[in-house]
């Protein structure tokens, strides 16, 4: 009797199981049928013939990519040979601003989800209708990615299915968070680029792509399930931002500054490789006060710059610190130049130090390292690479501090409570660096300030410097801004 009722129980919920897997895949159905989804057979232009200009151009780029195979964006094109929607979400929340996952936004999951399979299934009649070589199959040569090269041999290369993906998922993402479009639409771009650089599809392949993602993606607005599940991924992230005390539409503009027209006139650094750039830069109070506007205008104006300001006052480097500058990095758009400025905030708190090798590939990326200053500067950089691997990134020292011997004498044996003085953290800062090849201002050493003239340069506290301190040390961060030395 017991096995009989047993054997019920197991049929009946081998039935529900069924019975949830088929609701799950009915609920995860494209948005639009085929006959509803814009057609590119007839609206996009056929892929370019051998022989022909835009042909040429497709060729140049297959070039290109060649050469971007090596470090850390040929490994970014490997990453983004996905397809599965989770980790491409995964991916995507750093440019987002907020962790996407199944587990903690799965409303988003699910608009995602069915809107990936609405745009991939755009690509499926001109692709069949094509049928056009893979440039690895036109140049009989190896890819990025050898694992997939049989699979895809005899697929159509016009247009790609990835950046449909990528670029769809681009445009969905951006219109839940319109704050983060433009770093958004950056990694949409990127996805794109990725398969030119593994060799799977022409820069015709990828540009038609994008018009076809887009095509639909304004077809999409009409539809009325996808207006519903859009206000419930909205809402879902709005709730989700508040829980984690975020804000959901950050604001940098208020912290942004642009050069002085006049005053760029007269720059020394005008054929110099960083002027006329864009620079973000992390931090705490030391990076973010008013006053600190007094040294940021002097980039602005020396370098051509605009300068925009991710620091929170607080902030350190350990995830046990403040508005850390972990997730500073983390909402941070796409800009050529970052800045990560120290602040004394990991030392004075007692964050551990930690060693140059937390977080990184030494250690497997050990995420317990984060709650370490050595941890959370790994963090960062490695974030901001994968961000935008052609940015350059500098990095400035924690400045003195004359409420303690520890805090400017860099032969001072005080230490905090982890055992550590200051100038064990700021050799610390160095360290990591030195493992990453990014160039350090040592500001501890070389900003010239000390007990003689601190009440000149510094405010009360003698922890936070006035406008005439950031005014000193304004044209040195621009010189080395300047190149980077």
């Amino acid at each position: 009797m017991e096995t009989q009722m047993m054997k019920r129980w197991c049929l009946v919920l081998a039935g529900l199981a069924l019975a949830l897997s088929a609701f799950a895949q009915q609920k995860a159905e494209p948005y639009l049928t085929v006959k509803e989804i814009p057609d590119g057979v007839v609206f996009l232009p056929p892929p370019p013939e051998d022989g022909t200009p835009q042909f040429a151009y497709d060729e140049a780029q297959y070039r290109w990519g060649k050469t971007r195979r090596e470090g850390e964006r040929g490994l970014r094109a490997i990453r983004e040979a996905t397809t599965d929607v989770d980790t491409m979400a995964a991916m995507f929340s750093g440019a987002f601003g907020l962790k996407l996952s199944r587990a903690t936004t799965p409303k988003t999951l699910h608009l995602l989800e069915r809107s990936i399979r609405t745009f991939r299934l755009g690509a499926t009649r001109p692709k069949a209708t094509y049928m056009r070589l893979r440039p690895f199959v036109f140049y009989r040569e190896g890819t990025l990615i050898p694992a997939y090269e049989e699979e895809e041999r005899h697929t159509g290369s016009y247009p790609s299915g990835h950046t449909v993906r990528g670029w769809g998922m681009a445009l969905v993402l951006a219109e839940l968070n319109p704050a983060r479009q433009d770093t958004l639409l950056k990694a949409g771009y990127e996805w794109g680029q990725s398969r030119v650089i593994a060799g799977y599809h022409w820069q015709s392949d990828v540009d038609a792509s994008r018009l076809l993602s887009s095509a639909t993606f304004a077809r999409l607005q009409s539809s009325e399930d996808y207006r519903r599940d859009f206000d419930a991924a909205l809402e879902e992230l709005q709730a989700v931002a508040a829980q984690q005390r975020l804000t959901w539409v950050p604001k940098p503009e208020e912290h942004h500054l642009v050069p002085d027209r006049k005053a760029v006139k007269n720059s020394p650094y005008k054929s110099h490789k960083n002027y006329g750039k864009r620079i973000a830069v992390f931090g705490g109070s030391l990076s973010v006060n008013k006053e600190s506007d007094a040294a940021k205008q002097q980039w602005a104006d020396l370098l051509d710059a605009e300068v925009t300001t991710y620091g929170v006052g607080g902030a350190g480097f350990s995830n046990l610190q403040g508005y850390t500058l972990q997730k500073q990095v983390e909402m941070a758009g796409v800009y050529d130049v970052y800045v990560l400025w120290a602040s004394t905030n990991d030392y004075t708190n007692s964050r551990e130090c930690g060693s140059w090798m937390d977080y990184t590939a030494l250690d497997g990326y050990d995420e317990s390292k984060l709650s370490t200053q050595c941890g959370g500067i790994n963090y960062c950089i490695k974030t901001l690479l994968e961000k935008n691997p052609e940015a350059e990134i500098y990095f400035f020292t924690s400045l003195r501090f004359f409420g303690a011997d520890a805090g400017h004498n860099p032969f001072s044996t005080e230490p905090n409570k982890t055992g550590k003085t200051f100038a064990d953290y700021i050799e610390g800062q160095k360290a990591c660096c030195a493992y990453y090849g990014i160039p350090v201002l040592d500001q501890f050493n070389l900003q010239g300030i000390n007990e003689f003239n601190v009440d000149k340069f510094y405010v009360k506290d003698k922890l936070h410097m006035n406008e005439d301190g950031y005014r000193r040390i304004g044209p040195v961060q621009a010189a080395f801004l300047a190149d980077g030395r």
